[in-house]
């Protein structure tokens, strides 16, 4: 059996604590998966209502601007957030059978990319009745959303491996998350940020993915090929930079878990 053949087996592995995860997320919840539609939805309708008038004359389509900004950035820092508890959240299963570690780091990652395909349903709501452009360039998503995927996989190993021997940085986290939001740009434009400061805004990754989604469904046109470029490299450095950390580590998490 190749290297590949003896991975591929624990895929069924994957879609089973894929669907466990899921479950648990919407265990005795009303609404269930739906309510993964209508939180951005009414984040969204609050948000544009306190933000649209400051900042009306600034951007067109104040509110798939915005929606744009959430749905990407709560998937790339779900994925994070959820990357820090996959194996101290699995430490059962560790202990008990050998499965991959890697398998539980990803299947964290796409319970959060499922719940970015569910948002979509809101944008495409919003879309259609803010008369946003729906051109054949939304095509061009399932390209964004694999370079963000692999961004975010990257950055879910990090916190997965460092989540396991410092507990603590699940409380730290919360902390980062909040002002990495507001250096995002989700609710306001960049024309407001003084140039002297615009280069910390630059080196965000989160904000390279969120204008590329922008300009997709925002604007109805194809992003411009430095953004791809910018948003390609931070995807790959991201994702190599993440296995690396976790192979390095990954034998000591039974010490930890």
């Amino acid at each position: 059996m190749t290297s590949f053949e003896n991975e591929l087996k624990y895929f069924g592995f994957l879609k089973e604590i894929v669907k466990r995860d899921i479950r648990r997320k919407y265990y005795q919840s009303v609404l269930g998966v739906l309510w993964t539609v209508l939180n951005p939805l009414l984040t969204m309708l609050v948000m544009a209502i306190i933000f649209s008038t400051l900042f009306r004359r600034n951007i067109e389509n104040y509110p798939i601007y915005l929606l744009c900004g959430q749905l990407m950035y709560n998937f790339i820092n779900g994925a994070g957030r959820n990357g820090l508890g996959a194996i101290t959240g699995n430490a059962g299963y560790i202990r008990i059978v050998y499965i991959p570690k890697y398998i539980f780091v990803l299947s964290k990652v796409v319970v959060a990319f499922v719940d970015l395909l569910f948002s979509l349903v809101a944008l495409i709501i919003v879309m259609i009745f803010t008369g946003a452009p729906i051109t054949w360039n939304l095509l061009a998503l399932p390209v964004l959303f694999v370079l963000a995927f692999m961004f975010a996989l990257g950055w879910a190993f990090i916190f997965a491996t460092y989540g396991t021997f410092l507990r603590d940085l699940q409380h730290l986290y919360g902390i980062f998350s909040m002002l990495w939001m507001w250096v995002s740009a989700i609710f306001y434009p960049l024309s407001i940020i003084p140039p002297t400061y615009r280069f910390l805004f630059d080196l965000n990754p989160a904000l390279h993915y969120i204008t590329i989604m922008r300009a997709i469904c925002q604007e109805g046109v194809m992003p411009d090929e430095k953004s791809l470029v910018i948003a390609t490299c931070y995807s790959v450095l991201m994702l190599i930079m993440g296995i690396s950390v976790f192979r390095s580590k990954e034998n000591k998490f039974l010490l930890y878990i």
